[in-house]
């Protein structure tokens, strides 16, 4: 009876080990990596573990479209600036004494291409955006895990507590990336 009783206890056991233990198994494996790819036993362990957030399609494709507009904003600012000092000069040239013809067109030549640049710059889009053109918005790209945790450094011997967000698989079992927490 009591074989009948304990089976399904450690059954349901091991299938609940849960997210927490990929998540934990996908970041120790990262960060006793080094960078030539050795494997590295600095005694790693989670001291806390917390899935922040996810990064869908639609996320993805906002940052990319506004990291592109802010980059485009400046550049026609500035072309804007020089479209300017080129119709400054071509005015002084053409309100001088003599006024040289050689100048106007140099001036006006530069005015044309620095149209020509803004017009390409509003019509242009992010090319990062054709990867994600068949996808679904809600497609999780990565999820955000922040992890505190130890390990024994490999130079100094001492056990050391940091802090990371990474950046995991949708599965949330490759690590892509961390970045240090400021405290």
């Amino acid at each position: 009876m009591k074989r009948i009783l304990l089976l399904p206890l450690f059954v349901f056991l091991f299938s609940c080990e849960g997210t927490t233990s990929k998540y934990e198994k996908a970041i120790a494996d990262f960060v006793q990596t080094d960078s030539r790819g050795t494997k590295l036993d600095m005694k790693f362990k989670a001291e806390e573990l917390e899935e922040l957030h996810s990064v869908t399609v639609a996320d993805s494709v906002k940052i990319i479209t506004d990291n592109f507009n802010t980059e485009r904003d400046k550049q026609m600012a500035s072309l804007e600036k020089t479209l300017s000092a080129f119709t400054e000069n071509i005015e002084k040239a053409k309100a001088a004494r003599r006024p040289s013809q050689t100048m106007i067109s140099s001036y006006q030549s530069s005015i044309d291409k620095t149209n020509e640049r803004i017009n390409a710059l509003k019509e242009s889009v992010p090319e990062e955006l054709v990867k994600y053109e068949n996808r679904d918005a809600s497609d999780i790209l990565k999820i955000v895990i922040r992890c505190t945790y130890s390990v024994d450094e490999p130079i100094t011997n001492k056990r050391a507590t940091e802090t990371f967000d990474f950046f995991l698989s949708p599965d949330g079992t490759k690590c892509y990336s961390q970045k240090r927490v400021k405290k």
